[in-house]
């Protein structure tokens, strides 16, 4: 309550353009209504409880980049300085966006040296896959982050989907990871090459995944790893997939879900 009565005298930094300008750049009323509400009033909270110390989590999305923009996530990067460091974290959500390279950068940057636990990338688009790529592996060398979401966005080659199991694999930090939405092939890379023995949780759903075989998912199980946590919905595993998964379970002590 006492958080809530010093906000009350605080305002905004920054100026939003009026819908004239948003209407010049081809948003209709009903874009230009999800913009006010997903982004802007999104954000304006986010900095407020930042600045206040009450904010434990974050979420902006539903808007295309535009130079009008740069200065309200300045506003918003500025306000991570106010991140408690010694707390559980903040939970950083991005949704159904476009990211430029810059934008893209300074996110990165900042989950990298702040207290951010978990960041979610969920349907956006980026104007440079492999750079944004490049630029999560350097967030994903933060002590602090725990959690990586990456939905939705199709990696379409193999040599971004190289660097994308090259960069996760590196972090010595992250623990839980989902990853939804992207591709039979991008899964089966993910369980090749990324050693997930330290996981508590993977959701790797949604990805048409077929094993053909592979027995990467039983023996994660049968290991009695710490993972907590493993969702498959959405696949395409048959059964024989189901009768090792099950014959894995025997000795497991820790899966709960």
């Amino acid at each position: 309550r006492l958080a809530s009565k010093v906000q009350e005298g605080w305002e905004y930094p920054v100026a939003i353009r009026p819908d004239g300008y948003w209407q010049g750049k081809g948003y209709d009323d009903e874009a230009i209504e999800g913009l006010k509400g997903w982004f802007f009033e999104e954000l304006k909270t986010a900095v407020s409880r930042l600045e206040h110390g009450v904010c434990d989590s974050i979420k902006v999305g539903y808007v295309n980049h535009d130079k009008a923009l740069v200065p309200h996530w300045n506003a918003l990067f500025q306000s991570f300085q106010h991140i408690n460091p010694y707390d559980s974290g903040v939970k950083l959500a991005l949704l159904n966006m476009e990211l430029n390279e810059e934008i893209m950068r300074q996110i990165c940057h900042h989950v990298r040296y702040r207290n951010i636990s978990r960041v979610s990338f969920s349907d956006n688009r980026f104007t440079n896959m492999r750079g944004a790529i490049n630029e999560l592996g350097k967030a994903l060398q933060s002590p602090q982050l725990k959690h990586l979401i990456w939905s939705g966005h199709t990696i379409e080659t193999t040599e971004d989907m190289t660097l994308f199991t090259r960069v996760l694999a590196q972090s010595n930090s992250v623990e839980e990871l989902t990853f939804r939405w992207n591709s039979n092939e991008n899964a089966q890379a993910l369980l090749s090459d990324v050693d997930f023995s330290r996981y508590k949780l993977l959701n790797l759903s949604s990805n048409d995944l077929q094993t053909n075989g592979r027995t990467d998912i039983p023996d994660l199980i049968a290991v009695n790893s710490p993972l907590e946590e493993l969702y498959l919905y959405s696949n395409r595993l048959n059964d024989d997939d189901a009768v090792l998964i099950a014959q894995s379970l025997g000795g497991n002590t820790n899966l709960r879900r």
